[in-house]
């Protein structure tokens, strides 16, 4: 896999694409940094369990937006009740590369939660720098 140095460019203008071109952006990406196939395929897993315990809407890398004060790393803020399950542990469960594949995908969906967990998860746990170009991209 990369290493710290690594830069990941997100072009905005992706957002307006249809779910099949973001994917294959994504892909591609994370494929330049190594990601096997089989990994892919982990994720989509892990897709489907997020859709089984309805979690989409559930900072599930860990990160999530403290209003007025930006992202916070809140570990509690994912979990379900009926039934319970954690969706954070969960994904913290995955291997690494299927985590970091995961978290490349997010960065090319239209969900700004979900592309800035994953810009922070990409950062802090892989040291990886996200660079958002295209009018609306957030410099911070």
């Amino acid at each position: 896999m990369a290493n710290e140095k690594t830069v990941i460019t997100v072009n905005l203008d992706m957002f307006d694409k249809d779910a099949d071109a973001k994917t294959a952006e994504a892909n591609k990406v994370a494929k330049n940094l190594g990601i096997s196939d089989e990994a892919f395929a982990k994720v989509e897993d892990f897709k489907q369990e997020l859709t089984d315990h309805d979690a989409w809407d559930l900072p599930f890398m860990g990160y999530v937006n403290e209003d007025g004060y930006g992202y916070a790393y809140v570990p509690d803020a994912a979990i379900t009740m009926h039934p319970y399950w954690d969706a954070l542990k969960e994904f913290m469960n995955l291997p690494d590369d299927v985590q970091t594949a995961f978290a490349v995908r997010m960065l090319f969906i239209h969900r700004p939660v979900d592309r800035y967990g994953a810009d922070m998860f990409l950062h802090y746990h892989r040291g990886f720098t996200v660079n958002f170009i295209g009018e609306g991209a957030n410099k911070y």
